[in-house]
């Protein structure tokens, strides 16, 4: 019998879709496929699989991130105006992000530790929608994430009513799949990612403490 796949669930479902994954778990441990499975199989899955397969060996990613890595301006700018500036960092005006948007951006396509850590301090200093989040967090799969840095935020300061409501939402709906905070090795992170942060089914070394300090800056 095959083993449970290795692969990050959240890694899966940048690609396929919760059914995808369940006919794909099933064809590989010999169970009896529906008709609908098959056709995920068939018109969806080995076609994606191909794919990936074929462009695994091209640079085409590495091309892709380093262009990406250099253009992460913007977040620097909207830091700084939502009040977390990086001491001697010249930001580049551009345009101003919606501060929901902006905490999204970071978590889906600039997960950089050192703008992870400002979250906290974004929801702490300026006004913004909680249901707004909430959306935005469920269409893009990190709503464990947002969870973990609003209770950050709570450990720091006061947030609002609405707030509350929200991690307490969050803290009854976790999602249940296994996701990175910030990309490391998966085994070292599960042996060494603070309680905290495991309790929301996340992996990541980051620390209360670290967030202490920062508070006597930015708070």
């Amino acid at each position: 019998m095959a083993t449970q796949l290795s692969i990050d669930y959240s890694i899966l479902l940048r690609i396929f879709g919760k059914r995808e994954i369940e006919a794909i778990e099933k064809k590989r441990t010999g169970q009896k496929l529906k008709q609908t499975e098959k056709n995920y199989l068939s018109r969806s899955i080995r076609p994606k699989l191909i794919a990936a397969y074929a462009l695994a060996n091209t640079k085409l990613l590495e091309e892709i991130q380093r262009k990406f890595a250099k253009n992460d301006a913007h977040i620097l700018y909207n830091l700084a105006q939502y009040g977390y500036p990086f001491l001697l960092q010249k930001e580049k005006k551009a345009k101003k992000l919606e501060i929901e948007d902006l905490i999204i951006e970071i978590l889906t396509h600039y997960p950089k530790a050192r703008y992870i850590e400002a979250i906290p301090f974004l929801l702490l200093k300026n006004k913004w929608s909680p249901w707004k989040l909430l959306e935005q967090a469920s269409k893009n799969n990190c709503k464990n994430k947002i969870g973990y840095l609003l209770q950050t935020a709570e450990l720091l300061g006061n947030i609002n009513t609405e707030a509350k409501e929200l991690l307490e939402y969050l803290e009854k709906n976790k999602e249940t799949h296994e996701a990175f905070l910030v990309e490391g090795e998966k085994e070292f992170l599960e042996k060494k990612s603070p309680q905290r942060i495991r309790k929301w089914n996340l992996l990541g070394r980051f620390f209360d403490e670290d967030f202490k300090r920062l508070a006597e800056v930015y708070v």
